[in-house]
Protein backbone atom coordinates (compact mmCIF):
# COMPACT_ATOMS: atom_id res chain seq x y z
CA UNK A 1 0.00 0.00 0.00
CA UNK A 2 1.66 3.19 -1.04
CA UNK A 3 2.44 5.88 1.53
CA UNK A 4 -0.49 8.37 0.64
CA UNK A 5 -2.91 5.25 1.43
CA UNK A 6 -1.87 4.90 4.63
CA UNK A 7 -2.93 6.13 7.72
CA UNK A 8 -0.01 7.16 10.94
CA UNK A 9 -1.94 5.00 13.03
CA UNK A 10 1.30 5.44 15.14
CA UNK A 11 1.63 9.27 15.50
CA UNK A 12 -2.44 9.24 16.04
CA UNK A 13 -2.36 6.93 18.92
CA UNK A 14 0.53 9.30 20.52
CA UNK A 15 -1.43 12.41 19.85
CA UNK A 16 -4.32 10.45 21.74
CA UNK A 17 -2.51 9.34 24.51
CA UNK A 18 -0.84 12.95 25.07
CA UNK A 19 -4.44 14.54 24.79
CA UNK A 20 -5.74 11.45 27.31
CA UNK A 21 -2.43 12.31 29.76
CA UNK A 22 -3.90 16.10 29.60
CA UNK A 23 -6.67 15.50 31.23
CA UNK A 24 -5.65 13.17 33.36
CA UNK A 25 -3.26 16.15 34.47
CA UNK A 26 -6.27 18.67 34.18
CA UNK A 27 -7.44 16.67 37.20
CA UNK A 28 -4.80 15.81 39.28
CA UNK A 29 -2.27 18.27 38.32
CA UNK A 30 0.42 16.19 41.00
CA UNK A 31 1.10 13.76 38.31
CA UNK A 32 3.52 15.91 36.58
CA UNK A 33 5.83 15.52 39.82
CA UNK A 34 4.30 11.71 40.22
CA UNK A 35 5.04 10.66 36.63
CA UNK A 36 7.63 13.36 34.85
CA UNK A 37 10.88 12.83 35.50
CA UNK A 38 13.06 13.92 37.91
CA UNK A 39 17.16 13.65 37.57
CA UNK A 40 17.62 13.82 41.38
CA UNK A 41 15.63 10.86 41.39
CA UNK A 42 15.68 9.23 37.81
CA UNK A 43 12.80 6.17 37.52
CA UNK A 44 12.69 3.98 34.25
CA UNK A 45 9.15 4.51 34.12
CA UNK A 46 8.80 8.05 34.92
CA UNK A 47 11.52 8.29 31.66
CA UNK A 48 8.63 6.88 29.60
CA UNK A 49 5.55 8.52 31.46
CA UNK A 50 6.98 12.08 30.98
CA UNK A 51 6.67 11.88 27.49
CA UNK A 52 3.46 11.71 27.09
CA UNK A 53 2.79 14.81 30.07
CA UNK A 54 3.04 18.47 29.20
CA UNK A 55 3.05 22.01 31.56
CA UNK A 56 0.08 23.56 30.05
CA UNK A 57 -2.16 23.70 27.03
CA UNK A 58 0.07 25.76 24.48
CA UNK A 59 3.10 23.36 25.22
CA UNK A 60 0.78 20.36 24.59
CA UNK A 61 -0.85 22.33 21.17
CA UNK A 62 2.82 22.96 20.21
CA UNK A 63 4.14 19.68 20.69
CA UNK A 64 0.99 18.09 19.25
CA UNK A 65 1.07 20.34 16.13
CA UNK A 66 4.81 19.33 15.43
CA UNK A 67 3.77 16.08 16.05
CA UNK A 68 0.98 15.80 13.55
CA UNK A 69 3.56 17.47 11.09
CA UNK A 70 6.65 15.75 11.21
CA UNK A 71 5.46 12.76 13.11
CA UNK A 72 3.39 11.55 10.32
CA UNK A 73 5.43 12.38 7.68
CA UNK A 74 8.50 10.54 9.20
CA UNK A 75 5.64 7.48 9.79
CA UNK A 76 4.68 7.51 6.22
CA UNK A 77 7.92 7.69 5.04
CA UNK A 78 9.85 5.23 7.11
CA UNK A 79 6.90 2.77 8.24
CA UNK A 80 5.11 2.55 11.49
CA UNK A 81 7.42 0.49 13.42
CA UNK A 82 10.60 2.40 12.82
CA UNK A 83 8.96 5.84 13.35
CA UNK A 84 7.75 4.21 16.75
CA UNK A 85 11.74 3.10 17.67
CA UNK A 86 12.55 6.83 16.36
CA UNK A 87 10.47 8.49 18.47
CA UNK A 88 10.51 6.60 21.96
CA UNK A 89 14.42 6.45 21.22
CA UNK A 90 14.80 9.93 20.79
CA UNK A 91 12.69 10.93 23.46
CA UNK A 92 14.59 8.77 25.86
CA UNK A 93 17.69 10.09 24.82
CA UNK A 94 16.41 13.41 25.51
CA UNK A 95 15.58 12.07 29.10
CA UNK A 96 18.73 10.89 29.31
CA UNK A 97 21.19 13.99 28.34
CA UNK A 98 18.63 16.05 30.72
CA UNK A 99 19.65 14.03 33.44
CA UNK A 100 23.12 14.44 32.95
CA UNK A 101 23.16 17.96 32.91
CA UNK A 102 20.42 18.40 35.50
CA UNK A 103 21.38 15.71 38.06
CA UNK A 104 23.03 17.93 40.33
CA UNK A 105 20.51 21.12 40.60
CA UNK A 106 19.06 20.64 43.65
CA UNK A 107 15.09 20.11 43.72
CA UNK A 108 15.07 20.35 39.90
CA UNK A 109 11.39 20.92 37.95
CA UNK A 110 10.32 17.30 37.07
CA UNK A 111 11.19 16.97 33.45
CA UNK A 112 7.64 16.61 31.35
CA UNK A 113 7.00 16.58 27.33
CA UNK A 114 7.07 15.07 23.57
CA UNK A 115 9.67 17.54 22.52
CA UNK A 116 12.57 15.73 22.94
CA UNK A 117 10.45 13.01 20.80
CA UNK A 118 9.37 15.47 18.34
CA UNK A 119 13.55 16.91 18.19
CA UNK A 120 14.44 13.18 17.04
CA UNK A 121 11.80 13.14 14.42
CA UNK A 122 12.74 16.20 13.22
CA UNK A 123 16.30 15.21 13.14
CA UNK A 124 15.50 11.82 11.11
CA UNK A 125 13.21 13.71 9.12
CA UNK A 126 15.48 16.30 8.28
CA UNK A 127 18.86 13.99 7.95
CA UNK A 128 16.62 11.83 5.07
CA UNK A 129 15.53 15.16 2.92
CA UNK A 130 18.91 17.28 3.59
CA UNK A 131 19.09 18.93 0.35
CA UNK A 132 15.10 19.87 0.14
CA UNK A 133 14.56 23.51 0.17
CA UNK A 134 11.40 25.13 1.62
CA UNK A 135 10.08 28.22 1.25
CA UNK A 136 10.82 30.75 3.73
CA UNK A 137 9.52 33.80 1.38
CA UNK A 138 8.29 34.08 -2.45
CA UNK A 139 11.56 34.12 -3.72
CA UNK A 140 13.68 32.72 -0.88
CA UNK A 141 14.18 29.05 0.06
CA UNK A 142 16.74 27.18 2.12
CA UNK A 143 17.68 23.60 2.06
CA UNK A 144 16.24 21.23 5.54
CA UNK A 145 19.45 21.25 6.55
CA UNK A 146 20.11 25.10 6.73
CA UNK A 147 16.70 24.87 8.95
CA UNK A 148 17.93 22.38 10.96
CA UNK A 149 21.06 23.77 11.37
CA UNK A 150 19.28 26.71 12.62
CA UNK A 151 16.95 25.60 14.80
CA UNK A 152 19.93 23.01 16.58
CA UNK A 153 21.90 26.35 16.77
CA UNK A 154 19.00 28.32 19.39
CA UNK A 155 18.43 25.18 21.35
CA UNK A 156 21.86 25.26 21.91
CA UNK A 157 21.86 29.14 22.94
CA UNK A 158 18.83 28.79 25.13
CA UNK A 159 20.28 25.39 27.28
CA UNK A 160 23.20 27.87 27.94
CA UNK A 161 21.62 30.82 28.38
CA UNK A 162 18.26 29.48 30.95
CA UNK A 163 20.75 26.73 31.97
CA UNK A 164 19.00 24.21 30.45
CA UNK A 165 15.35 24.29 31.95
CA UNK A 166 12.04 26.16 31.93
CA UNK A 167 8.58 25.12 33.04
CA UNK A 168 9.84 21.49 33.11
CA UNK A 169 10.92 22.12 29.76
CA UNK A 170 14.71 21.11 29.14
CA UNK A 171 16.76 22.71 26.16
CA UNK A 172 19.36 19.63 26.56
CA UNK A 173 16.40 17.07 26.56
CA UNK A 174 15.68 18.50 22.69
CA UNK A 175 19.16 18.29 21.70
CA UNK A 176 19.68 15.12 23.21
CA UNK A 177 16.52 13.79 21.08
CA UNK A 178 17.95 15.49 18.14
CA UNK A 179 21.46 13.64 18.74
CA UNK A 180 19.32 10.49 19.26
CA UNK A 181 17.22 11.20 15.58
CA UNK A 182 20.42 11.90 13.99
CA UNK A 183 21.96 8.67 15.51
CA UNK A 184 19.04 6.63 14.15
CA UNK A 185 18.93 8.21 10.65
CA UNK A 186 22.62 6.94 10.00
CA UNK A 187 21.47 2.97 11.33
CA UNK A 188 18.61 3.00 9.23
CA UNK A 189 20.28 5.19 6.44
CA UNK A 190 17.74 7.29 6.14
CA UNK A 191 20.53 9.99 3.92
CA UNK A 192 20.34 7.32 1.10
CA UNK A 193 16.64 6.36 1.23
CA UNK A 194 15.68 10.02 1.58
CA UNK A 195 17.78 11.08 -1.90
CA UNK A 196 16.07 8.02 -3.39
CA UNK A 197 12.37 9.68 -2.26
CA UNK A 198 13.55 12.99 -3.51
CA UNK A 199 15.08 11.49 -6.66
CA UNK A 200 11.70 9.95 -7.74
CA UNK A 201 9.61 13.18 -6.92
CA UNK A 202 12.06 15.10 -8.91
CA UNK A 203 11.26 12.46 -11.92
CA UNK A 204 7.31 12.71 -11.15
CA UNK A 205 7.71 16.38 -11.67
CA UNK A 206 9.62 16.20 -14.89
CA UNK A 207 7.01 13.66 -16.36
CA UNK A 208 4.95 16.83 -16.65
CA UNK A 209 7.83 18.77 -19.04
CA UNK A 210 8.23 15.44 -21.13
CA UNK A 211 10.06 12.85 -21.69
CA UNK A 212 13.56 14.62 -22.42
CA UNK A 213 13.21 16.24 -19.24
CA UNK A 214 13.12 12.60 -17.54
CA UNK A 215 15.92 11.18 -19.69
CA UNK A 216 17.93 13.80 -18.20
CA UNK A 217 16.83 13.56 -14.73
CA UNK A 218 16.81 10.06 -14.62
CA UNK A 219 19.95 9.60 -15.47
CA UNK A 220 21.40 12.32 -13.00
CA UNK A 221 19.54 10.56 -10.44
CA UNK A 222 21.16 6.97 -11.70
CA UNK A 223 24.56 8.14 -11.40
CA UNK A 224 24.48 8.28 -7.85
CA UNK A 225 21.59 5.26 -7.90
CA UNK A 226 22.72 2.95 -10.78
CA UNK A 227 20.03 0.28 -9.15
CA UNK A 228 17.03 1.87 -8.65
CA UNK A 229 14.38 0.00 -10.62
CA UNK A 230 11.87 2.97 -10.81
CA UNK A 231 14.25 5.56 -12.60
CA UNK A 232 15.08 2.72 -14.97
CA UNK A 233 11.12 1.92 -15.73
CA UNK A 234 11.01 5.97 -16.21
CA UNK A 235 13.94 6.30 -18.38
CA UNK A 236 12.80 3.46 -20.41
CA UNK A 237 9.60 4.99 -20.93
CA UNK A 238 11.00 7.82 -22.10
CA UNK A 239 13.48 6.72 -24.57
CA UNK A 240 10.41 4.71 -25.88
CA UNK A 241 8.38 7.91 -26.24
CA UNK A 242 11.13 9.73 -28.21
CA UNK A 243 11.25 7.25 -30.18
CA UNK A 244 15.41 5.75 -29.41
CA UNK A 245 15.30 2.34 -28.99
CA UNK A 246 18.77 1.66 -28.62
CA UNK A 247 18.79 3.70 -25.09
CA UNK A 248 15.41 2.22 -24.04
CA UNK A 249 16.97 -1.56 -24.81
CA UNK A 250 20.30 -0.14 -22.41
CA UNK A 251 17.80 0.75 -20.18
CA UNK A 252 15.59 -2.26 -20.44
CA UNK A 253 18.63 -5.11 -20.53
CA UNK A 254 19.71 -2.84 -16.80
CA UNK A 255 16.70 -3.29 -15.34
CA UNK A 256 16.52 -7.36 -16.31
CA UNK A 257 19.95 -7.06 -14.08
CA UNK A 258 18.00 -6.52 -11.28
CA UNK A 259 13.97 -7.39 -11.14
CA UNK A 260 12.78 -10.70 -10.15
CA UNK A 261 12.13 -13.24 -12.68
CA UNK A 262 8.85 -13.13 -12.49
CA UNK A 263 8.90 -9.59 -13.92
CA UNK A 264 11.61 -10.44 -16.97
CA UNK A 265 8.89 -11.83 -19.58
CA UNK A 266 7.48 -8.19 -19.58
CA UNK A 267 10.76 -6.99 -20.61
CA UNK A 268 11.51 -9.16 -22.82
CA UNK A 269 8.29 -8.36 -24.54
CA UNK A 270 9.32 -4.92 -25.04
CA UNK A 271 12.67 -6.01 -26.38
CA UNK A 272 10.87 -8.19 -28.56
CA UNK A 273 8.51 -5.26 -29.46
CA UNK A 274 11.50 -2.27 -30.37
CA UNK A 275 13.52 -5.23 -32.20
CA UNK A 276 16.02 -5.04 -29.99
CA UNK A 277 15.91 -8.83 -28.90
CA UNK A 278 19.48 -9.64 -30.06
CA UNK A 279 20.77 -7.52 -27.50
CA UNK A 280 20.62 -10.23 -25.30
CA UNK A 281 23.40 -12.95 -25.65
CA UNK A 282 21.73 -15.94 -27.44
CA UNK A 283 22.46 -18.42 -24.86
CA UNK A 284 20.00 -16.10 -22.83
CA UNK A 285 17.71 -15.89 -25.55
CA UNK A 286 17.40 -19.59 -25.20
CA UNK A 287 17.31 -19.82 -21.68
CA UNK A 288 14.23 -17.00 -21.61
CA UNK A 289 12.47 -18.92 -24.54
CA UNK A 290 12.36 -22.20 -22.21
CA UNK A 291 10.87 -20.28 -19.23
CA UNK A 292 8.10 -18.12 -21.10
CA UNK A 293 6.72 -20.95 -23.29
CA UNK A 294 3.57 -21.73 -21.04
CA UNK A 295 2.68 -18.78 -19.91
CA UNK A 296 4.00 -16.57 -22.69
CA UNK A 297 4.26 -18.83 -26.12
CA UNK A 298 4.40 -15.62 -28.28
CA UNK A 299 7.10 -14.31 -26.33
CA UNK A 300 8.98 -17.64 -26.58
CA UNK A 301 8.64 -17.60 -30.45
CA UNK A 302 9.86 -14.16 -30.62
CA UNK A 303 13.26 -14.94 -29.10
CA UNK A 304 13.53 -18.35 -31.03
CA UNK A 305 13.23 -16.37 -34.20
CA UNK A 306 15.51 -13.82 -33.53
CA UNK A 307 18.13 -16.38 -33.08
CA UNK A 308 17.00 -18.44 -36.05
CA UNK A 309 17.03 -15.63 -38.37
CA UNK A 310 20.80 -14.79 -36.90
CA UNK A 311 23.94 -15.82 -37.90
CA UNK A 312 23.85 -19.28 -39.78
CA UNK A 313 27.15 -20.12 -38.07
CA UNK A 314 26.05 -19.59 -34.56
CA UNK A 315 26.32 -22.81 -32.22
CA UNK A 316 22.18 -22.15 -30.54
CA UNK A 317 20.95 -21.73 -33.94
CA UNK A 318 19.96 -25.80 -34.66
CA UNK A 319 18.63 -25.79 -31.00
CA UNK A 320 16.68 -22.41 -31.44
CA UNK A 321 15.32 -24.21 -34.73
CA UNK A 322 14.32 -27.25 -32.88
CA UNK A 323 12.54 -25.48 -30.11
CA UNK A 324 10.34 -22.91 -32.70
CA UNK A 325 9.82 -26.08 -34.83
CA UNK A 326 8.13 -27.24 -31.49
CA UNK A 327 5.81 -24.23 -30.58
CA UNK A 328 5.01 -23.71 -34.32
CA UNK A 329 3.71 -27.45 -34.53
CA UNK A 330 0.42 -27.06 -33.27
CA UNK A 331 -0.58 -23.69 -35.04
CA UNK A 332 1.25 -23.94 -37.81
CA UNK A 333 2.59 -27.05 -38.77
CA UNK A 334 3.38 -25.83 -42.29
CA UNK A 335 6.09 -23.80 -40.96
CA UNK A 336 7.29 -26.15 -38.80
CA UNK A 337 8.16 -28.42 -41.49
CA UNK A 338 10.30 -25.87 -42.48
CA UNK A 339 11.77 -25.52 -39.89
CA UNK A 340 12.70 -28.86 -39.50
CA UNK A 341 13.88 -29.44 -43.08
CA UNK A 342 16.07 -26.58 -42.92
CA UNK A 343 17.34 -28.01 -39.69
CA UNK A 344 18.00 -31.51 -41.48
CA UNK A 345 19.72 -29.63 -44.41
CA UNK A 346 21.91 -27.63 -42.42
CA UNK A 347 22.80 -29.45 -39.51
CA UNK A 348 22.10 -33.13 -39.98
CA UNK A 349 24.81 -34.24 -37.49
CA UNK A 350 24.20 -31.75 -34.53
CA UNK A 351 22.12 -32.86 -31.34
CA UNK A 352 19.39 -31.26 -32.30
CA UNK A 353 18.27 -33.29 -35.32
CA UNK A 354 19.11 -36.47 -33.97
CA UNK A 355 16.27 -35.49 -31.05
CA UNK A 356 14.36 -34.32 -33.96
CA UNK A 357 14.30 -37.84 -35.35
CA UNK A 358 14.02 -39.50 -31.72
CA UNK A 359 10.61 -37.73 -31.51
CA UNK A 360 9.46 -38.89 -35.00
CA UNK A 361 9.69 -34.84 -36.52
CA UNK A 362 11.82 -36.49 -38.99
CA UNK A 363 12.45 -39.32 -41.08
Amino acid sequence: MSAERRLPLVTLIVIGANLLAAFGLLLNPELAYDLGFRPDQPRLGAAFTSLVLHANVLHLLGNMVFLAAVGAAVELATGSVRFALVFFFAGLCGVAVHHLVMRGVPNPTPLIGASGCIAGCAAYYSVRYTRLRVPLAPKLAISVAAVTAIWAGLQLVGAFIRIGESGGVSYWAHLGGFAGGILLSLVFRAPDLGQVKLGHEVLERMNARGPAAVVAAANQHLEKHPRDTKALTELADAHGLLGEPEQEAEAILRLMEIVPEAEQPDLVRRLCKIGRATRLPTLRRLQLADKCRQEAPFIAKALLRSVVEGPADDPQRPDAILALAGLERDESPERAGELLGELNAHYPLHPAADLARKRGWLS
